[in-house]
């Protein structure tokens, strides 16, 4: 026998465990008959604004959603506080993603990021910047939410992290704003949103751009509200000025 007939024995009889973004991306190639074997082409194919691409996309986010609902990888998944998973909402086309810690009460009710007083905030400061919330994408580090609404446990960050990279891998955002800590850590270990809020960090594949959570306007009062509320807004306008910058053709209103 051959060298080559041995390779291909091999890889006849052993299971190859792909990532499951690629195993998205083949499903994708057979559900929509597509020949190009190169995933960043494909990437790319589903980025444009067609009706072929809106189905591109909505399927990318079904299997997304179906991949996230069957995870059992940490407790969270049946703890009390936890009825359903949350997964991020949007544009999956979108450049700018915007990223929090993970979903609260009115969040894990209802299944959608965001939607709380918080996510009332950060709808606010979208508008104000003339952006449609569903031209964007909104998701969480975690997608359970965490009993009394805790800060999430580093072993629950790492083991809900590839729901996170999943999403990541399909939009390939040009910036990421990071919600708070959490989020912030998510990227640059050993952070304090305090010292690095407002600083673009640059991971080689994103430009990420830290500031306060929303919920941390509702903790403030005063000239500290006043405070807060005008680094948010900074902080936001950059990161908006900068995905303009690097994808001048996209539409947020």
């Amino acid at each position: 026998m051959d060298i080559e007939e041995e390779i291909r024995d091999y890889f006849a009889t052993v299971e190859i465990n792909l990532p499951d973004s690629m195993k998205l991306l083949m499903n994708l190639k057979d559900k929509f008959n597509i020949l190009d074997s190169n995933a960043h082409a494909i990437l790319e194919s589903i980025k444009t604004d067609n009706v072929e691409s809106e189905k591109k996309r909505a399927y990318l986010y079904s299997k997304i959603k179906e991949h996230l609902n069957s995870c059992q990888k940490c407790p969270l998944y049946a703890a009390e506080s936890h009825t359903q998973k949350v997964a991020g909402e949007g544009a999956l086309n979108s450049p700018l993603v915007l990223i929090g810690e993970g979903p609260g009460f009115d969040e894990d009710k209802m299944g959608r990021p965001f939607v709380g007083r918080a996510g009332q905030i950060l709808t606010t400061i979208l508008n104000k910047l003339e952006i449609r919330r569903e031209k964007v994408y909104i998701t969480n580090v975690i997608k359970c939410r965490p009993p009394q609404n805790r800060t999430p446990m580093q072993k629950e960050i790492r083991a809900c992290s590839h729901n996170l990279e999943l999403e990541l891998s399909f939009i390939t955002p040009k910036v990421i704003i990071a919600l708070g800590a959490v989020p912030l850590n998510y990227f640059k270990s050993g952070s304090s949103i305090i010292r690095e809020r407002g600083r673009w960090i640059n991971s080689g594949e994103y430009w990420i751009m830290p500031t306060f959570h929303p919920a941390y306007i509702l903790r403030q009062q005063g000239k500290a509200l006043n405070r807060v509320k005008w680094a948010i807004w900074q902080d936001f306008n950059k990161a908006v000025e900068k995905a303009k910058e690097m994808c001048p053709e996209y539409k947020y209103s």
